[in-house]
């Protein structure tokens, strides 16, 4: 692909951001039935986008009649957008920003179905035009279905994945690895993509990169999994790790690794309870990290990431209710770049 000023391509979370985007959980049903948990997860939600706004603005989309309970959960800081919808995963429901070296931004929108019509999404499916329309951003609309936590890119035309998520028939029917390669390139401005091992329906997303891999800055990932896990999730990793220590990113360098530990203790009772640490949120000036109640491995997460990231402030936060519902801080955010 042509390197020139009019290329569009994704910047790394860590650069920095005009705005945070997030959504409203709004459906109750899909939530445990016990009384006060979906409230919880609402509460869970408007104490993350407080947090969040105290370093950058962030639009919270939710529609106008959750408006007074968002506002009294998120403070006065957080933007209400009056856009309907179903959950909160902005990551995936929502647009991925890219850029050019004109200043010019656009919305890439990945036609989100669901994770492959395991949910109702036909509010959600609205939010990457809401986003774009918001932001006054052209869409690009990538000839794949996908998600945002289902892309992990380094800024510099690197792009890591998984082939369970992505070359499957509940999102891309009939297409090879090949074909969505080429466009998940075009409209994210990359030059080498690295296809790794996921999982297969065993949970919603079908094994999102974002939940064990990131970049830190270029040539260095951080993954995070359970130690002598000998199960389908740690043989994927097991393989993926294998994979990363051979290869190069698109500038020729060698991936450092760092692990991080799953916590091995938690505060919940959930019986699908999801406690890596690797899916947290870069903000502006701060990192934003689950806390899980495991005082030995929330302490490691936090000495791991402010070592990572030592311009930025790791902030810590109770986000269980996040957890057990498959995702994480990462996955109910979005980032649009400066």
């Amino acid at each position: 692909m042509p390197d020139t000023a009019d290329r569009f391509y994704a910047p790394a979370e860590e650069a920095i951001h005009s705005r945070t985007w997030m959504c409203w959980p709004s459906t109750a049903s899909f939530y445990k039935a016990t009384p006060g948990y979906f409230a919880d997860v609402q509460a869970t939600i408007g104490r993350l986008a407080a947090a969040i706004a105290q370093n950058e603005p962030v639009t919270m989309l939710a529609a106008a009649r959750w408006h007074p309970l968002a506002r009294q959960l998120c403070g006065p800081r957080v933007d209400l957008a009056d856009v309907p919808t179903n959950d909160m995963w902005a990551r995936d429901s929502g647009p991925v920003f890219v850029r050019n070296s004109k200043g010019q931004k656009a919305a890439v929108k990945f036609n989100f179905n669901g994770w492959g019509k395991k949910m109702p999404h036909k509010l959600d499916n609205r939010v990457a035009d809401a986003v774009a329309s918001l932001s006054a951003c052209q869409t690009i609309v990538a000839n794949v279905v996908g998600e945002g936590g289902g892309v992990e890119y380094d800024g510099e035309g690197t792009l890591l994945l998984t082939d369970s998520c992505w070359v499957n028939d509940n999102r891309n029917p009939g297409r090879t690895q090949a074909q969505i390669e080429a466009e998940l390139a075009r409209v994210l401005g990359i030059d080498k993509v690295i296809w790794l091992p996921g999982v297969r329906g065993q949970e919603e997303t079908d094994g999102h990169i974002d939940g064990v891999i990131r970049f830190v800055r270029p040539g260095l990932v951080l993954m995070s999994g359970v130690s002598g896990d000998t199960s389908e999730w740690g043989q994927a990793y097991d393989r993926s790790k294998a994979i990363l220590a051979r290869q190069t990113d698109a500038k020729g360098r060698r991936f450092a690794i760092v692990e991080l530990p799953f916590a091995q203790k938690w505060r919940s009772v959930h019986d699908q309870f999801f406690s890596g640490y690797a899916n947290y949120y870069v903000g502006n000036g701060a990192v934003y990290s689950p806390q899980f109640g495991d005082k030995a491995g929330d302490a490691l997460a936090e000495e791991t990431l402010a070592r990572l990231y030592p311009d930025r402030r790791i902030v810590m936060l109770n986000m269980d209710r996040i957890y057990e519902n498959g995702g994480g801080i990462h996955c109910v955010t979005q980032q649009e770049p400066a």
